[in-house]
């Protein structure tokens, strides 16, 4: 059942090992933040989740520069390397605790994701030819490296910065993403044949190098002093991630015009699925907003027998994760060779509808089965469970398409154009975020009737997404299957 583990490519390991390290700083971070702009700033809910969805927004929205970058002048090895240093220091310097170095800090860490993130990813596709049927597994494989990562900081990080102080959790952070970047670098020759510098660059020239290496350090510098600026100013914030959104779909669309017909139509799947995506990931990010607040304040916390936090809530998803992605990536070879793989339009919708039960589920429970305003962990663990399916079946899958579907030449941009729609997604997430506002003289019934609420309107949104997704399924399939015959 398991011989799709050993029958990866070895890069793939590399590459898993790096990114774990690199998600177990990500995560750490991501499990606290929410609480310490609450607990240890003093922010209101709705500016805590402007703000964290401003972050996340801009965090997902740097890849599609990234990704350009490294395919018209780093590569992916270099993009990688350059991103991991600025990680750690992105991490060290929110280990400052004040307003201003918070800032920094994540505007440093935005610039950082948008170099590592898309190259470490589109590194794995490097690793298989186009027709590979090992590639959506071995992606698969790769999603769960990025969960063992996210797996630990949730089983310590909340008793953690309670004891010594937030800004250690912080720390901890930038010394995981240390242990990713020796992991990557110390792993180069096995990745020798992959992530090379493009041959048109400029970076080939001992001369043109270092004018390139004193550009990029200039333009790293300017976009952190402008990130700083816009964290600042959340509201005017959402006015430039629209903006931007457009115009690089716009680039996006100039360059689809100019592939030949058949790359075309796979580009015009991509970008329709990619849409689709939005949607699943607004929801999504409630797990680390509302979500993470509803645990904090209207969840007993009592779970087999021993006590648990809110930052412990964060171990259930990639603890499913880490659970299910062997079993599906077997399942996708085993039904693979039977020629009775779903589709990838298919399992996209089935991703959104797992998110819809999941929050269904979840918001009916606390509409029907808490006490005093305080739920059970259980129900949060069985949504979860659900709507972690839901993710295995259309994140990594969604990484498989892009290497899949896109030429060669694009695929550096249109892996950050996935995970610009994480971008435009996040910021719609805190906007939805604020559905789950409690006021603060809300006594627990109240709070708990509005997150109720709140989870129960995020769940009918995915619902219309699923419809709408098995609805293209049939139109996206024969898109796809069209382009392969005219290819």
């Amino acid at each position: 059942m398991f011989d799709h583990l050993r029958n990866q490519p070895k890069g793939l390991y590399s590459l898993f090992f790096t990114e774990l390290w690199e998600r177990f700083g990500f995560y750490t971070v991501q499990a606290i933040l929410i609480l310490y702009m609450i607990h240890g700033l003093g922010y209101s809910d709705e500016r805590a989740y402007l703000l964290y969805g401003t972050f996340s927004s801009l965090i997902y929205l740097t890849p599609v520069l990234g990704g350009y970058l490294a395919d018209h002048l780093l590569g992916f090895k270099r993009s990688v390397m350059i991103g991991g240093v600025l990680l750690m220091v992105g991490y060290a310097v929110m280990a400052v605790e004040s307003v201003q170095t918070l800032f920094l800090g994540m505007a440093i860490i935005v610039v950082a994701n948008g170099l590592f993130k898309p190259n470490v990813s589109s590194m794995i596709g490097d690793l298989y030819t186009r027709d590979d049927p090992r590639r959506d597994s071995g992606y698969t494989l790769f999603y769960m490296g990025i969960n063992v990562g996210a797996l630990l900081p949730p089983l310590f990080i909340g008793r953690f910065v309670d004891a010594v102080g937030w800004n250690w959790g912080f720390l901890v952070a930038s010394v995981g993403m240390g242990v990713g970047f020796l992991t990557f670098v110390s792993q180069q020759k096995v990745l020798a044949h992959v992530g090379k510098t493009p041959v048109a660059s400029p970076m080939h020239s001992p001369k043109k190098k270092i004018g390139c290496y004193l550009c990029l350090f200039t333009a790293i510098v300017l976009l952190v002093g402008v990130l700083q600026i816009l964290f600042s100013r959340p509201q005017e914030t959402n006015s430039v991630l629209v903006s931007a959104s457009i115009l690089i779909l716009s680039v996006v669309i100039y360059y689809l015009a100019k592939e030949p017909i058949h790359a075309r139509k796979r580009l015009w799947a991509c970008l329709v699925l990619i849409a689709l995506s939005v949607g699943f990931w607004a929801v999504y990010v409630q797990m680390f907003t509302s979500i993470m607040l509803f645990a904090d304040r209207n969840m007993t916390k009592d779970f087999l027998g021993i006590k648990i936090d809110a930052e412990f809530t964060q171990f259930f998803n990639p603890f499913f994760i880490l659970a299910l992605s062997p079993i599906l990536s077997g399942y996708w070879i085993k039904l693979a060779s039977k020629s009775k793989n779903p589709s990838i339009p298919v399992k996209f919708a089935s991703g959104v509808l797992c998110m819809a039960i999941g929050f269904g589920l979840l918001g009916g429970a606390i509409g029907f089965f808490s006490t005093d305003g305080m739920t059970s962990p259980w129900w949060l663990v069985a949504s979860y469970l659900i709507m972690t399916t839901g993710e295995l079946l259309l994140s990594p899958i969604g990484l498989a398409m892009i290497t899949h579907l896109a030429p060669s030449h694009l695929v550096g941009m249109m892996m950050g154009v996935w995970f610009l729609t994480q971008s435009a997604a996040f910021a719609v997430g805190g906007v939805l975020a604020t559905w789950a506002d409690i006021p603060k003289e809300a006594s627990l019934a109240q709070a708990s009737a509005i997150y109720s609420k709140a989870f129960l309107e995020y769940g009918a949104i995915s619902f219309l997404l699923a419809i709408l997704g098995f609805s293209l399924a049939p139109y996206l399939n024969r898109l796809i299957r069209k382009s392969h015959v005219e290819n």
